[in-house]
C-alpha cells in the first residue's frame, strides 16, 4: 500500500507542477499546487489499490468456495 500511495504522490506532483507551468504560474504557485495535487493523488491511488486488493480477494475466496482450481493450476492442452 505503501508504495502505491508513493506512486500517486509521484504522479501527483508530476502533473500538478507540470500543469501549474503550462500555465505559466509562478515557481511558488506551480509547487503548491503541485504539492495539492501529491496529497489528493497519493490518497486516491491508496483508496484504489485498497478497492483492487478487496476485490481480488474476495474473488479468491469465492474461487475456493466453488471448489474451482486457480488459474495458476489448471493445465491447457
Amino acid at each position: 500500500m505503501k508504495a502505491l500511495t508513493i506512486l500517486g504522490a509521484m504522479i501527483g506532483l508530476l502533473t500538478g507542477v507540470g500543469l501549474a507551468l503550462a500555465a505559466q504560474s509562478p515557481w511558488p504557485e506551480a509547487f503548491w499546487r503541485g504539492i495539492a495535487a501529491a496529497v489528493v493523488g497519493g490518497w486516491l491511488l491508496r483508496w484504489w489499490g485498497r478497492l483492487w486488493v478487496e476485490s481480488w480477494q474476495q474473488t479468491l475466496r469465492a474461487r475456493q468456495q466453488a471448489g474451482a482450481k486457480p488459474a495458476s493450476e489448471t493445465k491447457t492442452v
